[in-house]
């Protein structure tokens, strides 16, 4: 925490003392461009609520860009950036010490930015060119007007556009004709629409739209450059008559349609162009055709990769299906297509070529990890990866995984002899890329990906020394399929996991005896259920990015119909001599961020889980209850350190061992305001509120733990501030948090701010939290 102190102090002593250098150091005449202003003088045909986006958008045409600035209010006009650049100086010489030389350069190459000068002859050339472009939005008699404000050692630029009516498209001619590409030329023309305002840059999307649509159809030599556009203005008052169609000195390949021929897949070979040039010959639609001396892969593979089938037009969007199946397969490091028209008089067909450079089949991974938890655990972590990208040679992916770890007593309570862990597992993984189940095929020329089969398989053994031992053992068969822009579909039919005790411990027993809640420990869990999932992450649109993720667990439902058939009360809610578990389980995580400006976002994220346990359930399974806090949840309290509800921990023995904080309800709000300082360090102020509680059953914990109406006066808050350090390859995050409101203090209680005490040490020991972690929290 002193490093952190002194880097601060060092950053503040820094910006002051740079702050001096700026005015001092400028050259004669010269000011620092402080940005731009827009002011639009409007009539009555604009929108006032288009005017923040029109402005936002004639400022981002403004050049130069102005230096980097704090996003604070008090140094928002400081150029922080350009005081480092004079703060630092001439860089010193390599000879003398090296050392300091390198960490010196890495500094400036963080903080500093050369100054941007402003002069009269730049802003006049902006007034001219925002003039241009209210020109191509429709704005056909707008006017600019600049003005240079200058300061001691600033300058900034005003416009003021003064706009009249925008034009509109009256009418739009289309160049007709009775060939078929005259008619698909006009079927694809079909997005020019008349009553819309005249707007240069939307004609040159359409202009790439009618490529798109024509490349589609097998026009595999048409270019947008052969769209002929011309607009009108005198024809009607304030508007325009546009008129559309091919240029005429297009030339005849660019009208014809081809077709796809053969496919030829080189695997770590050259492409080859194989040309038959025998007139005669009629040796067509072969299909794929794989050159692989190595023997690596199956022709099926590659049936299913690639989109294109021999004897179909030519399409540009199969073009881009098939590169991102190639990719998605993780076989391959390069990857090259080719298109060659076959060698005869007047062909239209295409040979395909793609060559495919290979990955290393196999490899092994060994990861090792420290652990430290609040509890005063501490201990370490082992695992090791193996894994084959082509396990059958067709892109089937296999991956077994076996890890342990420990986790011992080194502070805190430790008079407990029987707080140490231990845990065993191993992990074994199958991706199928293909569907692997009777009666469902997917087109490959309808998935955008291909989609996958996984079969998982996985066994855990933790050992609570001298007490118990806990032996998990599970499967899951999963189908994962792409639809849509962004849209992953995520079913699993069947998943099963059996959790059973053993190696109990006369001293464990007496710890039941003096509380049977424990009992809940070494009941053993028979989950059999499936689940189904789905993620949308559309293109970011304007400055808004929204993603959703949602899932739906279901556990004992068959189970509970075979108990109902076979009417058997002395086996009632058993399958196998095992009690299952039913219950239905639905969580949502929907997020949220919006670019306020280039440097400064804003991010939210809310999570809202619900768990309903059923039939012979009193409770959902410890596995798939919800919890909250930690490095990516409520930052002001430790992992599992709040609810379920009111409920707090009273330090009893019992709490060692049921001391989950979990719960069958779950709401969790996050938000964030986030600066971008540089390319390196960014920083963050946020806020998280949140807490689970229990569904029905009040057990283990309290009738506090219940959920009510009143569960929005139960939510834990706690804001802070965080710092992101990039290093490009890997994000690492420091997150200092304090709690506002602690839910399990009594009534009038709960808010903490009156609490605050800084400089107290007992205080910081039990408020302030460090999280420190990798990546962003949402």
């Amino acid at each position: 925490m002193r490093f952190l102190r002194y880097i601060s102090l060092f950053g503040l002593l820094g910006i002051v003392g740079s702050s001096c250098k700026v005015a001092s150091k400028l050259p004669v005449g010269e000011k620092l461009y402080a940005g731009a202003t827009v002011k639009i003088i409007k009539n009555d045909s604009l929108d006032s609520e288009k005017l923040p986006e029109l402005k936002e958008q004639l400022l981002s045409y403004t050049r130069p860009l102005a230096n980097t600035t704090l996003p604070l209010p008090f140094l928002s006009k400081y150029p922080y950036k350009v005081g480092f650049y004079y703060f630092f100086g001439t860089t010193e010489s390599k000879k003398k010490v090296k050392l300091w030389y390198n960490f010196k350069e890495w500094l400036e190459k963080k903080l500093t930015e050369e100054p941007v000068f402003i002069n009269r002859v730049l802003v006049e050339k902006n007034a001219e060119n925002l003039q241009s472009i209210l020109k191509s939005k429709g704005y056909f008699d707008a006017k600019v007007d600049w003005k240079l404000v200058e300061k001691k050692t600033l300058g900034a630029a005003e416009y003021t556009a003064t706009l009249n009516r925008r034009f509109r498209i009256d009418t739009i001619l289309f160049v007709s004709g009775e060939s078929q590409f005259e008619k698909d030329f006009e079927k694809a023309s079909a997005t020019f629409k008349p009553g819309e305002y005249f707007d240069l840059g939307a004609l040159k999307q359409s202009r790439i739209d009618i490529d798109k649509a024509l490349r589609n159809e097998g026009y595999f030599y048409f270019k947008p450059d052969f769209i002929g556009i011309e607009a009108d203005t005198t024809i009607k008052p304030q508007m325009v008559v546009l008129k559309v169609g091919p240029k005429p000195d297009i030339s005849d390949q660019a009208k014809r349609q081809y077709q796809i021929n053969d496919i030829f897949v080189n695997i770590d070979t050259k492409t080859e162009i194989l040309s038959n040039i025998d007139p005669n010959s009629l040796d067509f639609f072969r299909g794929v055709i794989l050159d692989d001396p190595a023997k690596k892969y199956k022709e099926d593979i590659f049936s299913d990769a690639i989109a294109f089938r021999p004897g179909t037009f030519f399409n540009s969007d199969l073009q881009s299906i098939t590169n991102n199946r190639l990719i998605g397969l993780s076989n391959f490091k390069f990857i090259q297509s080719h298109f060659e028209v076959v060698n005869r008089l007047d062909s239209t067909l295409l040979d395909v070529y793609y060559n495919l450079q290979t990955n290393k089949k196999k490899s092994l991974r060994v990861e090792a990890n420290a652990i430290t938890r609040s509890s005063g655990l501490a201990g370490s972590q082992l695992s090791i990866n193996w894994k084959n990208i082509n396990a059958f040679k067709r892109g089937e992916f296999f991956k077994l995984s076996v890890n342990g770890n420990f986790e011992v007593q080194v502070g805190g309570n430790k008079a407990s002899e029987y707080r140490d862990n231990y845990r065993l597992g191993a992990d074994a993984q199958f991706n199928i890329p293909r569907f692997v189940a009777p009666f469902i095929k997917i087109d490959p020329e309808q998935s955008k990906v291909l989609p996958k089969t996984q079969i998982k398989l996985s066994y855990e053994s933790f050992i609570k020394t001298g007490l118990y031992n806990l032996n998990s053992a599970g499967g899951s068969i999963n189908y994962v399929w792409t639809r849509g822009r962004g849209i992953e579909h995520t079913l699993s039919p069947i998943g099963i996991n059996l959790v059973k005790s053993s190696n109990i411990s006369t001293v464990f027993i007496e710890e039941i005896f003096a509380d049977p809640r424990l009992l809940i420990i070494l009941e053993n869990q028979f989950i059999v259920g499936g689940s189904y999932e789905i993620s949308v992450n559309p293109k970011q649109y304007n400055k808004s990015n929204f993603s959703y993720r949602g899932k739906f667990d279901f556990a004992g439902n068959v189970f509970g119909l075979y108990d109902k058939i076979r009417n058997n009360p002395e086996k009632t809610g058993r399958v196998f001599g095992e009690y299952f578990s039913q219950f239905v389980r639905l969580e949502n995580d929907i997020r949220y961020k919006y670019d306020l400006n280039p440097t400064i976002s804003w991010a939210n994220r809310a999570i809202v889980g619900l768990g309903v346990p059923y039939g012979n359930s009193l409770q959902l399974p410890f596995v798939s209850q919800f919890f909250v806090g930690g490095n990516n949840s409520l930052r002001a309290f430790r992992a599992r350190g709040v609810g379920p509800g009111t409920y707090e921990k009273k330090g009893n023995a019992a709490e060692e061992f049921l001391g989950n904080n979990t719960g069958e309800v779950k709401l969790e709000l996050n938000t964030e305001l986030r600066f971008k300082f540089n390319s390196f360090l960014n920083t963050a102020l946020f806020v998280d509120a949140g807490n689970v509680w229990m569904y029905k059953d009040e057990y283990i914990y309290d009738e506090g733990s219940l959920f009510s109406k009143n569960f929005y006066k139960e939510l834990a808050v706690g804001t802070g501030v965080g710092f992101r350090f990039d290093f490009s390859f890997i994000i690492f995050r420091i997150d200092v948090a304090t709690p506002v409101v602690k839910p399990w203090l009594p009534v009038g209680d709960k808010w903490v701010l009156k609490d605050i005490k800084p400089f107290d040490k007992t205080w910081r020991k039990d408020n302030v939290i460090w999280n420190f972690a990798v990546g962003l929290p949402f």
